[in-house]
Parts: structure tokens; sequence; C-alpha cells
């Protein structure tokens, strides 16, 4: 019986200067969603990722957050992730 799953995060552009991390194992309680994910990192990496992350912020509209390669909405963050799931998130490429 799995009591807990692991993910992968991966940080993209401004998040990876914020953390410092290209990407990280985390351990969370089964049945964890994406959006206790975030929270979970909001409270890791403080106010280094809050003006990214919080719900509210202006900047979270840009954010992107992919699990296992699928571009997830702000309806998808109640989620559930799956064992050894992979996570992206950050502000996407800009091109021009």
């Amino acid at each position: 019986m799995v009591w807990s799953v692991k993910v992968t995060v991966g940080y993209l552009s401004i998040l990876r200067d914020a953390t410092g991390k290209k990407d990280e194992v985390l351990e969370l309680p089964e049945g964890s969603t994406v959006r206790s994910l975030m929270d979970a990192l909001m409270e890791k990496y403080g106010d280094r990722l809050k003006a990214f992350l919080e719900p509210d912020s202006e900047v979270s509209q840009g954010i992107i957050v992919t699990l296992n390669g699928e571009l997830l909405s702000a309806g998808d963050m109640e989620r559930r992730i799956p064992d050894r799931a992979v996570l992206l998130v950050g502000l996407p490429p800009f091109g021009g």
C-alpha cells in the first residue's frame, strides 16, 4: 500500500532562479493535489515563490503548470498527483 507519493518538480525560467534549483524530488502524502503541492512549495521557499504561485497574484496568471506533460488550467489544481509524477512549473518561453 502506498502511503506517500514521490513527485519530481521541475522549475522553468524565473522559478529556477527563485528556488536555485532546476528540479527536485519531493515526497507528499497520498492524495495530495496540485494545489497542496503549490502550497508546500510556497511554504518551503517563502516569499521567493509566493509572488509567482499565489492564486490571486498578477504574475501567477502567466505561470504554466504541467503534470506528466499535460498543461493544467486553474480548474485542474485539485487534481490528485499520482506516484512518480513529473510536474513542471514556471513562465513559458517568450518568442518574438
